[in-house]
């Protein structure tokens, strides 16, 4: 038999709350435990030790308790007891991105393309490498494969240039038109410069 003689009630319940934080401690170590169990657990073991337990005056007047029947003694009835679920934690959302794949690189495209000189009409006197020299923007991009093309009355005479300086050597005499080109490396044209029209003319030395 067990008996307390205590003023206040409470003390007991000080007493068993503290056993009850001593049997929480030791079972949140075990993994595999889950919250709403360990509630039910101390919940029984709250009800075991308030089931048999007595109330009632010792010899000297002071208030008892005991977990047996004693003289003048009354039983007490235990509290209800609310067992609440633990809160349920929500499942965590794991956000896989899939990084996009490089695109290929655009292709370049040329806003300004012309022929710089010779000039249109220009009449062009006894020159032994006519030279043909264009502008653009912006510069040719060679690294995605881009030439330039130079064409004389539609005929190429200078391919795959990387250069926008381009010697033809000496034309024969008349009306030519020139025009130039940039293609891709797959030979595909992405643009065309405006035509222009050369006239070329030798002097006649008098015997």
């Amino acid at each position: 038999m067990y008996t307390a003689s205590i003023s206040n009630p409470a003390q007991i319940v000080q007493g068993f709350l503290l056993q009850v934080a001593q049997s929480k401690a030791m079972l949140t170590g075990m993994k595999k435990i889950s919250d709403k169990i360990l509630i039910t657990l101390i919940a029984v073991y709250s009800f075991s030790a308030f089931a048999g337990l007595y109330k009632g005056l010792d010899k000297d007047g002071s208030v008892s308790y005991s977990d047996t029947p004693f003289e003048n003694a009354e039983k007490m009835t235990p509290p209800p007891i609310t067992i609440i679920d633990a809160p349920k934690k929500a499942p965590e959302v794991i956000v896989v991105t899939e990084e996009p794949e490089p695109d290929e690189k655009t292709e370049t495209t040329y806003s300004k393309f012309k022929i710089s000189a010779p000039t249109n009409e220009q009449v062009i006197w006894n020159t032994p490498d006519l030279t043909v020299s264009v502008s653009m923007t912006p510069s040719l991009d060679t690294e995605q494969g881009h030439t330039i093309w130079l064409l004389m009355d539609g005929k190429a005479l200078v391919k795959k240039s990387r250069t926008m300086l381009m010697q033809i050597g000496r034309a024969d005499r008349g009306e030519h038109k020139l025009q130039t080109q940039v293609r891709n490396k797959q030979g595909k044209i992405i643009k065309r410069s405006k035509p222009i029209t050369v006239h070329i003319k030798n002097s006649v030395v008098p015997r």
